[in-house]
């Protein structure tokens, strides 16, 4: 009798425990969740963004659960059959954008020089033989590279400029009263505007062109530096 009650112990160990998503996980999924939710835009403009940031998490916490043995800061998603970044715990992969200088009106002004000139130089100084993106190389970047990207102050980057060198110059905030070089508008007195794009920068999403935009007064975005 007593060696049947030993086994039947033996055979109760033996069972490997149901997997569970522990309280720190759900801690760290729902700080990154709210993280990612904050990083929106506020009112319609960041609808499209919270609802990523909604999706993200769920599929988080699905893999977590799935996970055998889920621990922070991915909690499950490595080794769950789910592809979802969880927001706030990866690493931009730096294939084609490097990195990101601060934000700023569009009246770039950076390495003490105006313009793309001061862009271009500060990108190289960061992330050595780089550029600032263009539209077009953002667009073409894989999101991988954009999710979870940062400035060169740790601060997450939430739009960009779209710098686009075949676009008009007075959508790329041209200096139409003296020098005539983009993304040296300062005022609102001409009809020179700039353009940019939203990030989601949970998943690397780019939003639509956003046009029309006055170059001082719109709100300061970021500018990717590409290779």
């Amino acid at each position: 009798m007593f060696l049947g009650m030993l086994l039947s112990a033996v055979g109760l160990m033996a069972v490997p425990a149901s997997a569970k998503c522990g309280k720190d996980c759900k801690h760290s999924l729902t700080s990154a969740f709210k993280a990612c939710k904050a990083a929106c835009e506020k009112g319609k403009a960041g609808k499209s963004c919270r609802k990523a940031c909604s999706t993200e998490h769920r599929a988080a916490k699905a893999a977590c659960k799935a996970a055998s043995n889920p621990t922070p800061p991915d909690c499950g998603a490595a080794t769950s059959s789910t592809s979802t970044t969880i927001p706030g715990s990866c690493s931009p992969t730096g294939m084609v954008v490097k990195g990101s200088l601060t934000s700023t009106p569009g009246r770039f002004n950076y390495n003490a020089a105006l313009g793309l000139p001061g862009a271009n130089a500060a990108c190289n100084t960061h992330f050595a033989g780089s550029h600032a993106c263009t539209l077009a190389e953002l667009q073409g970047a894989p999101a991988s590279d954009l999710a979870c990207l940062k400035d060169t102050a740790a601060m997450t980057v939430t739009s960009l400029w779209a710098i686009d060198p075949n676009a008009a110059g007075l959508s790329q905030c041209i200096d139409d009263v003296v020098t005539n070089q983009n993304w040296e508008y300062g005022t609102a007195h001409t009809a020179s505007r700039g353009q940019r794009v939203t990030l989601n920068n949970a998943t690397g999403a780019l939003g639509s062109l956003e046009t029309g935009l006055q170059c001082n007064i719109s709100g300061s975005n970021w500018v990717a530096c590409c290779q």
